[in-house]
């Protein structure tokens, strides 16, 4: 697929990429791919210039060949799982208010989309992550892909936690954006809502009961911390 040994093609996305522009070096148009692999037109105009395309197996091989190339397994490396300090620190890089993260070198940052996702779960564990998330989340919106953001929740199984957060960004800001992006999620509610921070005392579950805001309670979550405490961070942030 013509990329380097140490960058293989992980994603759907880099796949295409990478095939687009080896048809592109080869001097071959859309239309001739298309011709030569016997795919539709419209189909590989579709999978080679959108970002959110999911191409099948045989689409790909099929277009692959009339290139010459084909697919091929390689061994990935292990990924390094960031820290909680370091998730926190990329997190501020990206606007998050969390005062005290070391700093990080910009180079060697993820993109958001990746961060925003990494976080979710730790969102979870510490309130001043999840307090912290919707600054980011507003600061990154203009370069957010929705699309992959909402891919790579999905393979955390942070996809609920990501509804909700941008549901609360939406109500922070006023962006209907955020709340839109909410809604095509799919992903079960469930009808008894489960305690959003872990792990919890019986008398922070007993404040929740009193202080979870109503947006938590849409996507199934108990939490002991109110709408004042996410709008005094958002607010501070966007001053």
């Amino acid at each position: 697929m013509e990329q380097k040994a140490h960058q293989p093609v992980t994603t759907a996305s880099d796949l295409l990429r990478s095939l687009d522009g080896a048809r592109a070096s080869r001097g071959v148009s859309k239309a001739e791919l298309a011709r030569r692999s016997h795919v539709r037109a419209e189909t590989v105009r579709r999978l080679l210039t959108d970002e959110a395309a999911n191409p099948s197996l045989t689409n790909v091989l099929d277009m692959l060949r009339p290139l010459g190339l084909g697919l091929g397994l390689v061994e990935l490396p292990r990924p390094v799982e960031p820290t909680d300090d370091m998730l926190c620190a990329r997190l501020s890089f990206y606007g998050a208010a969390l005062y005290g993260s070391a700093r990080v070198d910009p180079s060697t940052v993820p993109d958001v989309e990746t961060v925003l996702a990494d976080s979710l779960k730790l969102s979870r564990q510490k309130a001043v992550v999840a307090r912290a998330l919707p600054l980011a989340f507003w600061k990154s919106r203009r370069q957010l892909n929705m699309d992959r953001l909402r891919r790579e929740a999905e393979r955390r199984g942070q996809t609920r936690v990501l509804g909700f957060f941008l549901d609360l960004t939406s109500k922070l800001s006023g962006e209907t954006m955020f709340e839109k992006e909410a809604a095509r999620l799919h992903v079960g509610v469930p009808t008894k809502l489960t305690q959003f921070f872990q792990p919890t005392t019986w008398r922070e579950r007993k404040l929740a009961e009193m202080r979870t805001p109503e947006v938590a309670r849409k996507w199934g979550f108990r939490m002991n911390m109110d709408m004042d405490s996410f709008e005094s961070m958002f607010r501070k942030g966007t001053q």
